[in-house]
Parts: C-alpha cells; sequence; structure tokens
C-alpha cells in the first residue's frame, strides 16, 4: 500500500533544520567527543543530522543522535573484496557486510538511509569509469539501487533515491519508469538532493537580477572590507568593476528561464517534487543530505562571493523557510559541513581555515582569493554559528496538524562586533539578492519573500471551478476523481471523495456580515462562490485602519501550483509599507509575516474545504497594528492549489 507523506517519521519538534556532521566516516567526536557535539547540534537547533557509515562506524554516534531526538540520515559506504577495496559504489550494490551494518543501525532506531551519491559524476564510478551513454548510466545505477531498495525496506528502513549533482540532468525516476519499477517509490522510499546554492539567491531563478539583469548599485557593490575578495576575479588578477558587473549582468538576463530549465540552485526540491508528480502523480518526501551556502563559493559571476557575514544571513534566511514556508514534502535541508576534515576544511563551520586564510591569505583551493582580508575577526567557527543558535526554533506548522509549542532558544553570547538576526517570520526568506552586511541599528537581516511559482509541467490540469456570470447564481463543479492529487499532499487529501456537482446555490450557513463591496474596492467576484468574505473593521469616525482595497482569486492554472496568501500593505500615497506585520489565523491559532521593501510577503495554505457543500475556508487574513477590515474563509477549495492577492491601504474612517 503506498505510504502517504504523513506515514514517514519525523522528529518529534521537526522545524526541517539539519546539518551534515563530518565527510569522514571514521570521525570519533575528535578530542570533545560525541557528547560535545550532540549539545552543539542541539544549540543549533538540529533535528536532522547527515552521518557517513564504513562498516558500522556511525552506530555510536547515531544511538547518541537518536536519544538527543535527532533523527539521522546515514549513507552507507560500500567496499568491494580487495584489491578494489576503495568507496566507490557505481556499478554495484550493498553486500552481506553493508547488510550486517544496515540491520544494526535500523535496530538502533535508524530509519533514514542513503547508498549512493552523485552516480552522475566520474567520481562515484569504479576507476571514473563512468559509462557514456546517460539514459543507459541511469538504468544501470536504477537497477542496482532497486537491490539496495528492497533490501532496505525489508530491514525496516526507508532508501533514498540517490542524490544527483546539483543541476544535474540524470533522471533516476524516469530510469526507474522505462524499466517498469516506478511503483517501488510509493513503499517508503524518499528522494535525496544535493541543493547546492552556490552564491545564487534563495528565490533564483526568479530573482530580479537572473529575471531583468537587474543593475547593481555603487552602495550594494561596497562590501566594506570584503569589497575586493566578494569581486576578485581571479582570471583577470582583479576585483570585477561595478560595470563589468552590470554588463554580466544585461547579457545574462534570463525573463522565461524557469527551475525546470535550471535548478542548480536551493529550489532544486521543485524541481524533484515536479518528477515525482509527473512519474507518480503524487509526492513523496524530498530531503536535502547536503547542499546549503558555503563561504568563498562565486559560481555565477553576476552575484558576490560569499563573505562570512553573507554566508550567515542566507543561511538564516535557509532555515527560517523551513520553519515557516517549506512544503510538506521537503521534509529537511541538511547543510553541509559541521565538522572539518582532511580536505573539507574549506565547507565546514567549525575550523580553523577561514581565520588562517582571511589572516594570511588563502591557499587558491575552490576559486578563494588568495589574498588576506585586513581587519577581519573571524576565530575558530563562521559567524553562522551564533546566529543559527540566536534565532527562533519553531516546530513546523504541517497541513492538518495544529503548531506545536515552541522551543526556547539556547542562550547564546555574541559578540558585540557580530551582526545578530532580526526575529525571524513566516515571510521572512526569500531574498531578492544577497544582502550587504547590516549593522545592528539597521533593517531586519532577511527581507520578507518574492512569491515563488514553480512551473507546472503536469499535463492535464485537474477540472476547475465554473466561473459563473455575475447576474446568475455560483455553480461548482466538483473534481473529477481521476484528477491528480495536489502537489503539497496532506493526509486529508489521500482519500478524496467526488460528491456530485450541484447545480443551484449550496444551503445557506451562518456568517458573519459581510462588508457592501465599494467602488473603490476591486473585489474578485469569483470569491463569492468560494464563500469568502470581507468582514469590516470596527472603527470610529476619524480613525485611522487599514482598509481593503484589493482582492484576487487565483484559479489553479493562474496560481501555477502555489497555495498562498500574497499581502500588499501600502500607505495613504500608495507608497509601500516595509516591515510591517501582517496575520494569518485559523480556528485558535494564528502566524504571522513581514513585508519586503516593496510592501509585500506571503503565507502558505495548506487546510481544503468543500465550498460546493456550503463550507468555508479556515483561513482569515488581516494587518497588524491598526484596526484592519478581514478577509475570511480562505483556503483550498476541494483542496485545489489555489492562492489569493490581498491588498490594504492605511486609511481613516
Amino acid at each position: 500500500m503506498p505510504k502517504a507523506l504523513s506515514d514517514f517519521p519525523r522528529p518529534a519538534q521537526d522545524n526541517g533544520r539539519g546539518l551534515h556532521t563530518s565527510f569522514d566516516p571514521q570521525w570519533k567526536g575528535g578530542t570533545q567527543g560525541y557528547d560535545y557535539w550532540i549539545d552543539a547540534l542541539r544549540a543549533l537547533g538540529i533535528t536532522w543530522c547527515k552521518v557517513v557509515d564504513d562498516k558500522g562506524s556511525s552506530l555510536a554516534f547515531c544511538e547518541k543522535l537518536l536519544a538527543a531526538d535527532i533523527f539521522p540520515i546515514v549513507r552507507i559506504l560500500r567496499r568491494d573484496p580487495p584489491p578494489n577495496d576503495t568507496p566507490e559504489p557505481n556499478p554495484g550494490h550493498l553486500g552481506a557486510p553493508e547488510e550486517a551494518t544496515l540491520r544494526k543501525l535500523v535496530a538502533a532506531g535508524v530509519r533514514y538511509f542513503e547508498t549512493n551519491n552523485e552516480p552522475d559524476t566520474a567520481l562515484a564510478w569504479k576507476h571514473k569509469a563512468i559509462p557514456g551513454n546517460p539514459i543507459e548510466t541511469a538504468k544501470l545505477v536504477a537497477l542496482n539501487w532497486l537491490f539496495d531498495a528492497r533490501l532496505i525496506l525489508s530491514a525496516g528502513g526507508l532508501p533514498g533515491l540517490p542524490a544527483m549533482s546539483s543541476g544535474s540532468a540524470m533522471d533516476l525516476m524516469g530510469a526507474l519508469v522505462s524499466l517498469g519499477r516506478q511503483d517501488i517509490l510509493l513503499e517508503g522510499c524518499w528522494i535525496a538532493i544535493h541543493n547546492d546554492c552556490r552564491n545564487r539567491p534563495l528565490n533564483y531563478p526568479d530573482d530580479a537580477v537572473n529575471r531583468a539583469g537587474e543593475r547593481l548599485t555603487p552602495e550594494q557593490y561596497e562590501r566594506g572590507m570584503y569589497t575586493t575578495w566578494a569581486w576578485w576575479n581571479s582570471a583577470r588578477e582583479r576585483a570585477d568593476t561595478l560595470d563589468e558587473i552590470n554588463s554580466l549582468r544585461f547579457n545574462g538576463r534570463n525573463p522565461t528561464q524557469t527551475i525546470q530549465q535550471d535548478h542548480a540552485c536551493f529550489r532544486e526540491f521543485e524541481y524533484y517534487n515536479a518528477l515525482a508528480m509527473k512519474y507518480l502523480g503524487r509526492s513523496i518526501p524530498i530531503i536535502g543530505t547536503q547542499g546549503g551556502y558555503v563561504v568563498g563559493r562565486r559560481e555565477d559571476t553576476r552575484y558576490p562571493r560569499l563573505t562570512p557575514d553573507a554566508h550567515r544571513d542566507q543561511t538564516i534566511a535557509l532555515f527560517d523557510f523551513m520553519q515557516h514556508q517549506a512544503p510538506d514534502y521537503f521534509f529537511a535541508a541538511t547543510l553541509g559541513l559541521a565538522i572539518e576534515s582532511t580536505g573539507t576544511e574549506v565547507d565546514a563551520w567549525y575550523s580553523a581555515y577561514w581565520q588562517h586564510a582571511l589572516t594570511n591569505g588563502s591557499d587558491g583551493r575552490s576559486g578563494i582569493p588568495e589574498m588576506a582580508v585586513p581587519g577581519n575577526r573571524l576565530g575558530n567557527r563562521l559567524p553562522v554559528v551564533d546566529a543559527v543558535q540566536a534565532m527562533p526554533n519553531l516546530p513546523r506548522r504541517l497541513p492538518g496538524a495544529q503548531p506545536a509549542p515552541p522551543v526556547a532558544p539556547q542562550p547564546v553570547s555574541v559578540s558585540a562586533s557580530a551582526t545578530r538576526p532580526a526575529a525571524s517570520s513566516a515571510g521572512a526568506s526569500w531574498l531578492r539578492d544577497l544582502p550587504t552586511p547590516i549593522a545592528p541599528s539597521e533593517k531586519p537581516i532577511t527581507p520578507a519573500p518574492q512569491p515563488v511559482a514553480p512551473e507546472k509541467i503536469i499535463p492535464p490540469p485537474a477540472p476547475e471551478f465554473v466561473e459563473p456570470a455575475p447576474a446568475t447564481p455560483p455553480v461548482v463543479v466538483a473534481p473529477s476523481v481521476n484528477a491528480p492529487p495536489p502537489i503539497f499532499d496532506a493526509p486529508e487529501a489521500l482519500a478524496p471523495t467526488s460528491p456530485p456537482a450541484i447545480t443551484t446555490p449550496p444551503p445557506p450557513i451562518e456568517m458573519p456580515d459581510a462588508m457592501p463591496v465599494s467602488a473603490e474596492l476591486e473585489w474578485d467576484w469569483r470569491l463569492d462562490a468560494l464563500q469568502v468574505l470581507l468582514e469590516p473593521a470596527q472603527v470610529a469616525s476619524g480613525q485611522a485602519y487599514w482598509k481593503l482595497i484589493g482582492a484576487e482569486y487565483q484559479s489553479p492554472d493562474e496560481a501555477n501550483d502555489a497555495h498562498q496568501i500574497f499581502y500588499t500593505v501600502v500607505d495613504e500615497r500608495n507608497r509601500s509599507v516595509p516591515y510591517h506585520k501582517v496575520i494569518q489565523s485559523w480556528a485558535d491559532e494564528q502566524t504571522d509575516a513581514i513585508t519586503n521593501e516593496h510592501g509585500e510577503t506571503n503565507i502558505p495554505l495548506w487546510l481544503g474545504y468543500a465550498p460546493e457543500r456550503g463550507e468555508r475556508g479556515a483561513y482569515t487574513a488581516w494587518v497588524d497594528s491598526l484596526p484592519s477590515d478581514r478577509v475570511s474563509g480562505l483556503g483550498l477549495p476541494a483542496k485545489r492549489h489555489v492562492s489569493f492577492r490581498l491588498t490594504w491601504r492605511r486609511a481613516r474612517a
């Protein structure tokens, strides 16, 4: 029987926040020991941890992780008999020694397993002999993985479809389909991804630089002591100039590019979910088992090199997204790397490498400038450590479930020179560009998100609501039983019902008084058929309040698989109101978001309802700080992905 997303185990206080400890399978906790690092992970709010195992080397650490309510994700290395005793997984599958390790780990409580790593690269193949035909290569990898997956499932574990390198075109799901074996993916499997962020913003490819070639300003070019380092071009042996960068941005703009065409970025989970929908008709769990941001990266020369401060700010924004906005199928982002090992010093959060490299000049690896940065004050760990410790730690709000109580953050001491991140919110996630370091007295580190609308690639769309003429009663058509399930699978959607279509208005239900639609308010009449209402603010004459001036419904086709309330807040002169709180409530709970510099933000919708049966959506939206007009009855009609765009203006009664 196919497993639902809700059937997969998650940590008790799951916040989607993960970290890769060490690439060294023989790591034993270093001089500090396992307990020291367990405490460090807990202080960071980590609930998922990637571990590499070689012949049972991870068992003791996994037992301690589980005791601390941290879920291990274990990659089991496979070694061939001598003389080829090297951990190159392809071609081949787990043998008897690895099976013994697997069963010990399952008995200890480990559930999530990987048995391969980036099989689209030559390094993962014996003697680097990757076959030349990519389609046949994918089939060979898929056949060997099928053996591993069956073994892991029989032992009580959950196998991960191997992660490709970031941006890879190898399609293992398609290979399984060609072999007629894709059904195994519904039996308890998940998809591992390496969503490497490079030096691109979180909302890439929808950011303004990639879309429109947005120009870099002199203020954005300035990076303080890191300016030359951030823009250093090793080929030219100097920093790129402002004009050169703007030329790169203009010539490199991609106004129509989608995540399907370039998924070498954080949002790669959307690409693989689209493949799951294409081949399986539903989502299965996706876990980022490696990725995130790494100091010093500058693969995309339109953007600056990641400074330690930019690395901190972008990681905070990423973890905030996981807590507040990540779709249910995207279980965790397991960033790498926590602890240095030989050859991985550049990647590690806890490492003496960067103190030495920025004080004395680097050794030139990974394209890092071989120049010192006078004035830097790095110690043996990057500033991201203190910042993540200080950020709010909130369990994720999953479909059909009420939020769990917040977990109190661990007390930390942050030096006066370090920037403490602003309090996170549901909307403080997507960044328009890599931020300039911000002083504590200035604006928050993480602006609110820009709407992200991933390309829909699963034809044909399910039938949607018939839009009635304004003068006739609303007519609602029930979804077909053959319609594909929603992308963000929820427990309540696993056994959909198909009530007969009705051609008469739904029976009257008790509703609050609705505000008459005025000439000033642009009200999408389709909202009436969805049982959405405007509830007027209770204000006295002359009192300031937030007045709703626009309410637009976006059908499943118009929403492009997004399921959000999009908020826009303006003042009396229609100027954007930045960094202002907006509210979404349901039942006895609520969440909030902060508008960005354009006065915009968004909060996802999860709960479905049936307007054709007289039901109303669970959510209400309004603006904080003053009395506000409220829009109630929002939700996902017939559990379809729709969105609502709402605009408020500050006014006087």
